[in-house]
């Protein structure tokens, strides 16, 4: 039995800064494309590890395209909600969402809600299940959501797929991130498949024999140097005899990085972000002087109106204060 794994989605209508043709066109040409492959190889089902759309605010005639797409599949679309696809994190929003309407209507099969069985491989059975993302994702409280939870069965001898939304890596990042370790995972499955990191870690097989998988996401977003370089991949993974393996397939419709993402916007904010600072930096310049124009005229009227000192210093004081609040430094 076979099954296309692809990384997350991002359906919107709306283009992203980086993006230099039509953000949406060129995604429908790579879902399109994954359903030729999903023939071509007679897989059971398409798999999608979270993030199915941009946004649960996505318009309704963009989830109304996607849900057009969809029906098209030649093959059940098995999905979790990534932290795109609901409220703030909160799971229980689901249903109020274009992803739980998706669900609803049957154009997906929420692995989160329902595990899924092809029950036409006996004696061979394989079980499939997910866990969409929430706000213990990728915590220490979290760390569940790595374990497939048979519900309908105390034993279970064939494979095991589990799909979850999670910020999964071979290595840590080096920088302070949610994220969990290919290696830190406790988990009753033989499969992961793993969306909501990007740039993705293809097929990683682990010392104890767990397969993980993320063959990165479908679409790109952002024009950050990894996602202008990388290849944009699906995976094909092939159950044999109770064992699982998987190849990695790069999308034809995918067009180079360089041709589809521009870094101008991301230039042209870093030069307005220099100006700003350089502006402030006038500013404080031009606050302190200002300043020392106030303190003259404070002592000055002070001295002609004979108040007392300490009326003087708190005016000086609540002045200083000011200026502290706004940002104002002396530089001598």
């Amino acid at each position: 039995m076979k099954f296309i794994v692809t990384g997350d989605w991002h359906f919107k209508g709306v283009n992203p800064k980086a993006r230099l043709d039509d953000f949406q066109q060129a995604l429908t040409r790579k879902i399109y494309e994954v359903y030729d492959l999903a023939r071509q190889h007679r897989v059971e089902a398409i798999i999608v590890p979270g993030d199915l759309t941009d946004s649960p605010n996505t318009a309704w005639g963009t989830i109304a395209e996607l849900g057009y797409v969809l029906k098209q599949a030649p093959c059940k679309v098995l999905a979790i909600h990534g932290n795109h696809d609901i409220w703030a994190g909160n799971a229980g929003s689901k249903h109020r969402t274009p992803f739980g309407m998706l669900a609803r209507l049957g154009l997906i099969h929420d692995l989160s809600s329902e595990s899924y069985e092809p029950y036409e491989l006996v004696p061979q059975r394989i079980y499939i299940s997910g866990h969409g993302f929430t706000v213990d994702t990728d915590t220490e409280k979290g760390k569940h959501q790595f374990n497939c939870v048979l519900t309908e069965y105390e034993e279970w001898e064939g494979p095991i797929i589990h799909v979850v939304h999670s910020m999964l890596l071979a290595k840590p990042p080096g920088f302070d991130m949610r994220h969990t370790l290919i290696d830190q995972v406790k988990t009753n499955a033989n499969v992961i498949i793993s969306g909501h990191e990007h740039l993705g870690f293809g097929i990683i097989k682990r010392k104890d024999g767990v397969l993980f998988i993320n063959p990165g996401a479908l679409c790109r977003l952002t024009a950050h140097p990894g996602e202008i370089e990388r290849q944009v991949q699906v995976a094909l993974l092939t159950v044999e005899n109770g064992q699982a393996h998987a190849e990695l397939i790069p999308l034809k419709s995918a067009l180079p990085g360089h041709e589809v993402l521009s870094r101008e916007h991301l230039e042209q904010e870093a030069e307005r972000d220099e100006r700003v600072e350089r502006f402030l930096q006038l500013l404080a310049q031009e606050g302190e002087s200002r300043f020392l124009e106030v303190r003259e005229i404070v002592e000055d009227i002070a001295a002609r109106e004979q108040l007392p000192e300490e009326v003087k210093k708190e005016a000086l004081l609540r002045i200083s204060r000011a200026r502290e609040e706004l940002g104002v430094t002396c530089k001598r």
